[in-house]
């Protein structure tokens, strides 16, 4: 073998075995920034999460047209980074016919103040099935009127 062909052989060699080397490694990088999040926590009032929920997000100036959309974690979670828009952001959640809205007032100066959006006091409540018996009372009273005076009139 020639001095040339030895050297090519052990360029193609050391080729070899430092290429694949280069190709399997590879490293971790992160980027890490701050940003203004907000973090939605979404459940009925007997506290099971409204899981894989629908989020509907409105910017503070265009209360009428979504900004964005997301969905719920299985736990009934969202967590999000605003635009850089400052004034109230409005979160819409809505599942299976229940939803709610809460409003996050966000400033320049102060973080994120959220005002929540909570289920029915018992005094709304009460309030509500009062006022379906009442209907229901109401309707049975006229339907049972209509009849009587069907029976009268033959």
């Amino acid at each position: 073998m020639t001095s040339h062909s030895r050297l090519a052989a052990l360029a193609i060699c050391a080729a070899g075995c430092f290429t694949p080397l280069v190709a399997l490694s590879h490293a971790a990088l992160i980027e890490a920034e701050t940003a203004q999040a907000v973090r939605l926590h979404a459940f009925y009032d007997t506290g099971a999460p409204m899981s894989h929920a629908q989020v509907i997000i409105y910017a503070p100036d265009n209360p009428v047209s979504a900004w964005g959309q997301g969905v719920t974690d299985r736990d009934g979670r969202l967590e999000f980074v605003l635009g850089p828009e400052t004034g109230r952001w409005s979160f819409q959640v809505r599942q299976s016919g229940h939803g709610a809205m809460v409003h996050v007032d966000v400033t320049d100066e102060a973080p994120v103040v959220v005002a929540t959006g909570g289920a029915q006091s018992w005094g709304q409540r009460l309030l509500m099935v009062a006022l379906v018996a009442w209907g229901a009372l109401g309707t049975a009273l006229f339907a049972l009127a209509r009849r009587k005076g069907r029976d009268a009139s033959a």
